[in-house]
């Protein structure tokens, strides 16, 4: 191209002197830049396809560990749900003596419940050890049926029935993934499935057989591929152990295997030297200038690697091209403007080049430029004496041109240190030609203003002779002003002064060139808006001051801190990366922020949540570090407050799914999704039903059956435990009044008191309307408070649980011997019963000797309060419980958690 140009250039007017100097300076110019270009170019499009694929393995590593943790929860949801049928009473009766047709029905009806509740199994079966299948359980159309006799089929040949009754007591084994069979023969519509077994043995260590759990293994492909949804193009596949799909874009390929007109259909065959590289290495990266390939082995569950599957995830790298990336297309198209606009100035340089050569003067400054700048101007003769100055010079410093003419700059300047200042700007002028910069000058009247200048020597054009020198300056106080009121209201805090976000990430990015090892900490006072909105704005403005003022009380001079929103600060702990003395100091600041502050007369107190994030360790980015301690705070909340949380990976997903669970749950009792379930207590000596515990539950449309120790602390955190606890109050109460009637018999509800519905000023009063509402005795009411209660402010406990008493409602402390378990409670507080959680009984008598759960019976006996004991499970456990002197039993052992209509049938058939 530039020959071309050259040649034609040269062709229209080869006797032109002056176009051929042009075209010389021109390739001069041009060529070493366009080689720089084109070199530049290719080397970033270059370094742009090799970052985007360290994007794309990172997003692969990403999506691998997401899937890899989803599945090892659906595999311990499985062996938990083994673990559960395995530990059964019904189980432990059928095995004892299978010819008995009770026992044969409860165990099909405890696999029916399971299967109906779970909806995750295609069936759940017995098999004894000569291969026959005793009992199984299939789930169809959304409901359980057991199979006809008939319909039992032989196993004995099946590779899982083989392994299987090679298992020694506690041990299990899980099937590979294939197809449902039945009479040798696929079921149509296909299911995938897994087989978890676990091997039966009699109370004499007799193998009866394998219970086998059929996994619907749908669910756990759909799984792995909603994990690797995501914004990249990957595909996902998943292969067996010998490179056969189970999951793949192609749903034909998926278990060719099963077929035998399909059994070339494999990844080993199609892939042979990626497949190559997964039988060698547990994971990897394969590129094939294709697809970028990554593959991990995915274990069922962490302690068992008897089988896994190889998830294998790709990226086409056709999106990584010149004409198919975007950014590489910008990279192309903008260095190919480049080069144009490189051309165009290369030949106006070349031209200007030839120009200078014959240009002979310069022009010369014209009067009407300096009498319409608005800049000041001098003039300056070669002694640097003032020979000329602008109207604009007269307006800013003040100094008339009488005032000045004839004197050098500092000859008018009263202040030594100005003088000293001009003096070595007209040496250094004097030495490089020119100078540029900004000073604080005086005026006439002696006041100082900014004022921003540039000097330059002034040439004879033909002798080259230094002539004049030239100032222009700029009054800059105006500029400043504003500059200063916009930087003050847009970076800095107006109550606290204190840096605002923005703010805070500039000057943090000048620490990070200054430490390189720092905590970053979000502060938010939780309960901020409740106290404002209750005690005003001004109150509000306070609080905020004095958390501002407690703060900084804590930091060094090197920290930093600012304000990044209404009830949040932000701190740099710098010079440090030790947790130790970090989580010392995090405990300090917050016991001091949740000291009172006293406003108007009024004490308030402080709740606090705390985020940390690391510099380096989570990310050498400032923002990045604020979003993840903003997200490990917000964890915080959630959690419960008061306290403080360090950024993890998985706090993200955490986060998301709590918010989901919220955002079901405020709808959970509009939409009627929450009921009650009772478990019976009965008294140890006698075995009669005096009461029962109300239970609540939640089933949702979207996320299934939610457990309380899921919703209750979202519940709590966000307030919706208060009418979710009241509708509780009223449901027990309601449905107790309802027995009492239908069976003549006062038995005691007990419901626990959340400690959210605790701190509420009214619940005595619904407490009391309640029963008032349903005419219940109030005795017949069981209040329970867990020892979290007890923690702050026992005189005001104390209060409400004696007017508590004073209706008649019975209390109770809950879970005792897990939280504070302080004798001054047992002695201060009027409970009527303490229960003893089942962290004390549950291992007993195989690992634990019972004498933590005996010393609670005895500090209660000793205290005059009846002892009831949760969570027992076992005949052993009910003996020892009933000869150490406790009073009631909550447990499998004597009843599950059962619905209303089912607990009502119990009483009913206890009563007749």
């Amino acid at each position: 191209m530039i020959l071309m140009i050259g040649k034609a250039i040269i062709m229209m007017n080869t006797k032109n002197n002056r176009k051929y100097r042009v075209f010389k300076n021109f390739v001069m110019i041009f060529v070493p830049i366009a080689i720089i270009i084109i070199v530049l170019a290719f080397a970033y499009i270059n370094l742009n396809i090799n970052n985007e694929k360290s994007i794309i393995k990172i997003k692969q590593v990403h999506n691998a560990e997401f899937v890899g943790t989803d599945v090892e929860s659906i595999f311990n949801a499985i062996r938990s749900d083994g673990d559960i049928i395995f530990n059964s009473n019904e189980l432990k009766d059928y095995i004892h003596d299978n010819s008995m047709v009770e026992n044969s029905n409860e165990i099909k009806r405890m696999f029916s419940n399971m299967m109906i509740n779970k909806k995750t199994y295609n069936s759940i079966r017995i098999i004894n050890n000569d291969g026959f299948e005793e009992i199984k359980v299939n789930y169809e159309n959304a409901s359980s049926q057991a199979a006809q006799n008939s319909d039992l089929q032989y196993q004995g040949d099946q590779d899982y029935f083989q392994e299987g009754m090679k298992l020694n007591q506690d041990e299990n084994y899980i099937s590979p993934l294939d197809l449902s069979v039945n009479n040798y023969v696929i079921e149509e519509p296909k299911k995938p499935i897994i087989r978890f077994i676990i091997p039966l043995f009699n109370e004499n260590n007799e193998r009866k057989g394998i219970l086998v759990l059929d996994y619907l293994a749908q669910d756990f492909l759909n799984q792995i591929e909603n994990d690797s949804i995501n914004t990249i193009g990957m595909k996902t596949i998943l292969l067996n152990e010998v490179g056969y799909y189970l999951l793949s874009d192609e749903a034909d390929r998926n278990f060719a295997f099963m077929y035998d007109n399909k059994k070339d259909v494999s990844f080993r065959q199609e892939q042979p030297d990626l497949f190559g590289e997964i039988q060698n290495n547990e994971s990897g990266y394969f590129d094939d200038q294709t697809n970028l390939y990554y593959y991990t082995s995915i274990y069922p569950l962490k302690t068992y690697h008897d089988i896994h599957w190889t998830l294998v995830e790709y990226v086409p790298l056709s999106g990584l091209g010149i004409l198919n990336n975007e950014d590489n297309r910008m990279i192309a198209v903008g260095s190919t403007i480049l080069a144009f606009v490189f051309l165009i100035i290369s030949l106006i340089a070349a031209w200007l080049l030839v120009q200078k050569k014959e240009a002979s003067e310069r022009e010369k400054l014209t009067d009407s430029i300096f009498k319409n700048s608005k800049e000041g101007i001098i003039i300056m003769n070669e002694e640097a004496r003032i020979v000329y100055v602008n109207e604009s010079f007269s307006k800013i410093t003040g100094y008339s041109e009488i005032d000045v003419i004839g004197r050098k700059t500092s000859e008018f300047k009263r202040n030594e240190q100005l003088i000293l200042l001009y003096e070595t700007i007209q040496n250094t002028v004097n030495e490089n030609e020119n100078w540029e910069g900004e000073i604080i000058d005086e005026k006439k009247d002696g006041t100082t203003y900014p004022r921003y200048m540039t000097i330059s020597k002034v040439f004879d054009s033909k002798s080259h002779e230094l002539i004049n020198y030239l100032e222009v300056f700029e009054d800059l106080t105006s500029t400043k002003i504003t500059e200063e009121t916009i930087n003050k209201i847009k970076n800095y805090d107006e109550i606290t002064e204190l840096p605002t976000q923005l703010q805070f990430e500039k000057d943090m990015k000048k620490l990070i060139k200054k430490f390189d090892e720092f905590f970053l900490i979000i502060i938010e006072i939780t309960n901020f808006n409740t106290l404002n909105d209750n005690l005003g704005k001004k109150c509000g403005v306070e609080m905020i001051k004095e958390a501002s003022n407690r703060i900084k009380t804590f930091l060094s001079k090197e920290d930093m801190v600012g304000k990044i929103g209404r009830e949040q600060f932000v701190i740099a702990r710098v010079n440090s990366r030790d947790k130790l003395k970090l989580d010392h100091f995090i405990n300090k600041l917050i016991s001091f922020l949740q000291e009172s502050i006293e406003i108007e007369d009024k004490k308030i107190y402080l709740d606090i949540a705390i985020g940390i994030s690391i510099f380096q360790e989570h990310s050498a980015d400032v923002e990045k570090l604020i979003e993840f301690a903003n997200m490990a705070k917000n964890y915080a909340i959630q959690t419960g407050g008061n306290t403080y949380v360090y950024y993890e990976k998985e706090i993200t997903h955490s986060y998301l799914e709590n918010l989901k669970l919220e955002t079901h749950l405020r709808s959970a009792l509009k939409k009627n999704e929450l009921s009650l379930n009772y478990q019976p207590q009965v008294v140890a000596e006698t075995k009669e039903i005096i009461g029962m515990e109300a239970l609540l539950r939640w089933n949702n449309d979207e996320l299934g059956n939610v457990g309380p120790a899921q919703f209750i602390p979202v519940a709590e955190r966000t307030d919706l435990i208060i009418p979710i606890g009241d509708w509780v109050l009223e449901e027990a109460i309601k449905q107790n009044k309802k027995w009492m009637v239908l069976t003549n018999r006062r038995l005691v509800v007990a419901v626990n008191l959340s400690p959210v519905q605790f701190k509420k000023a009214d619940f005595i009063e619904v407490i009391k309307q309640l029963l008032e509402k349903y005419e219940l005795p109030a005795e017949l009411l069981e209040v329970e408070v867990t020892e979290g209660i007890l923690v702050k402010n026992i005189d005001s406990i104390k209060s409400k649980l004696d007017k508590i008493k004073e209706l008649g409602v019975k209390v109770s402390i809950d879970d005792f011997g897990t939280g504070y378990s302080s004798l001054k409670y047992l002695k201060r507080l009027n409970f009527d019963k303490l229960k003893i959680d089942r962290e004390f009984i549950k291992n007993y008598p195989e690992r634990d000797n019972g004498n933590i759960a005996k010393a609670i019976i005895m500090l209660a006996n000793q205290n005059g309060l009846k002892v009831l004991a949760e969570g027992v499970e076992t005949k052993e456990q009910f003996n020892f419980l009933k000869d150490n002197g406790c009073d009631e039993i909550q447990g499998y052992y004597f009843y599950k958690p059962i619905t209303a209509s089912e607990f009502e049938k119990i009483i009913l058939n206890e009563k007749n």
